[in-house]
Parts: structure tokens; C-alpha cells; sequence
């Protein structure tokens, strides 16, 4: 586990290491705290895209090939359902297999993981948050019939007593 981010989704600042990130550069793909965007934009370099962090775009990784290590796969064969890479999808072993790019997989997952968080937000997440408050209702229902039974138990316990008390003084 990486020391610089224990905690939840907390990314420091790849600069300095210690401060929490707010800003991003999308161009070099660099974490940046408030005092460290001086030092990284005075680099002379004209192309930094500083946004802040939460704006910041992801950076689609692509997996290296298992066949052409020196390659990275672009492609997804649909057929075999493995990545390929340009070398790949021109062999014998894909020949006449639907051949599908990468970029268009991952945006087909994003579209996918947009609609289960539209989901969760529209139907999961309240039904979950009515759960929530009908549990609390019944808790606060429970501790409440909980003292009344105390009560009860109490009082009847005296007048159990008063009744014992009479019998032994009667006697």
C-alpha cells in the first residue's frame, strides 16, 4: 500500500509528497498542491493543462501484449476476448474475428459504470437511506417500549411487595 495515500481516496501532491493534491496537469499527469503549481508550470514548458482535481481527465492505460511485449495492445479481439495489439490482429490467430479498439471498450465500461451510478443514485441510494430511517424509527420505538416495560415491571414488582407485606402482617 502506498504510505502517501492510507487514507480514503487522499492523493498528496507528487511534488512535495506531504500536502494534499487540488490541482491536476493533465498533460504531464502530475498530482499538484496550491504551493507546488508555481514550481511545476515555471518549468518553461508551454503545454501544462492545471485543472482542479476533481476536473482532472483519466488516463485510459493500455496493457502491454502478451505475445509482442515491446507492443501494447490497442485492440480487444471479441472472438478469444483478449487484448491484442496490431501484430496480433494481423496474424492468422484473429483472422476473420470481430476485432474491437480498446478506446471503444472503455468508453462502452464508462458508459455502463455512468448508468449503475445513476442507478445507485436515483433508486438504491434513497431506498437504502428510507431503510435507514425506518430502522432508527423502530430502534427509537424499541427504546421506548423498553422503559415503559421497565416501568411497569417496577411497578408491579412494588405492588407485589405491598401485597407480600400484607400477607406476612396479616399472619
Amino acid at each position: 500500500m502506498d504510505a502517501r495515500n492510507t487514507a480514503q481516496d487522499v492523493h498528496r501532491c507528487d511534488l512535495c509528497e506531504n500536502a494534499i493534491a487540488q490541482s491536476y496537469c493533465d498533460f504531464c499527469h502530475v498530482n499538484l498542491c496550491k504551493l507546488c503549481i508555481g514550481e511545476h508550470i515555471s518549468d518553461g514548458y508551454q503545454r501544462h493543462a492545471i485543472v482542479p482535481f476533481q476536473e482532472r481527465k483519466s488516463t485510459l492505460i493500455f496493457p502491454k501484449c502478451a505475445t509482442h511485449q515491446h507492443k501494447t495492445c490497442d485492440f480487444k479481439c471479441k472472438d478469444c476476448n483478449v487484448f491484442a495489439c496490431s501484430s496480433c490482429v494481423g496474424s492468422k490467430q484473429h483472422k476473420e474475428h470481430d476485432i474491437l479498439e480498446l478506446v471503444e471498450v472503455f468508453k462502452k465500461q464508462k458508459i455502463n459504470i455512468d448508468k449503475d451510478m445513476e442507478e445507485y443514485k436515483n433508486i438504491l441510494s434513497p431506498t437504502y437511506e428510507e431503510i435507514v430511517l425506518d430502522l432508527e424509527n423502530q430502534i427509537d420505538n424499541f427504546d421506548g417500549g423498553y422503559e415503559k416495560l421497565i416501568t411497569d415491571m417496577s411497578t408491579q414488582g412494588k405492588e407485589w411487595h405491598k401485597t407480600i407485606d400484607m400477607v406476612n402482617y396479616n399472619h
